[in-house]
């Protein structure tokens, strides 16, 4: 038991790293080319957004799927032996989805 909840903390973890990275790694950039004021638009450009767009969506979504499946698991888990890291792998991976959830439609 002792295992599993160590592998669904890991898991929701994992989960954050990405969510950070998508926060902090790649949002800014894809602000500052939608954004920039003296920003020379051509071909180079609009492919780099288009690549910052996608890795955005595909983080996004994996972040929702990894948060989802950390919740269902730790809170199994949580519910038939009640430990701090269970509790605290459901409430990151709570936490990762509603920002994957973010990322992806806002």
């Amino acid at each position: 038991m002792r295992t599993l909840s160590a592998i669904g903390f890991v898991i929701s973890i994992v989960g954050l790293l990405l969510a950070c990275y998508n926060q902090f790694g790649v949002v800014p950039f894809l602000r500052e080319l939608t954004q920039g004021s003296d920003l020379i638009v051509d071909d180079f450009t609009i492919a780099l957004r288009q690549d910052l767009e996608n890795k955005l969506n595909i983080i996004s979504i994996l972040c929702v799927i990894i948060g989802v499946f950390s919740v269902l698991f730790c809170s199994m888990l949580y519910l038939r032996k009640n430990t701090r890291m269970t509790l605290i792998g459901t409430i990151i991976g709570f936490v990762v989805a509603i920002v994957g959830i973010i990322h992806l439609f806002f």
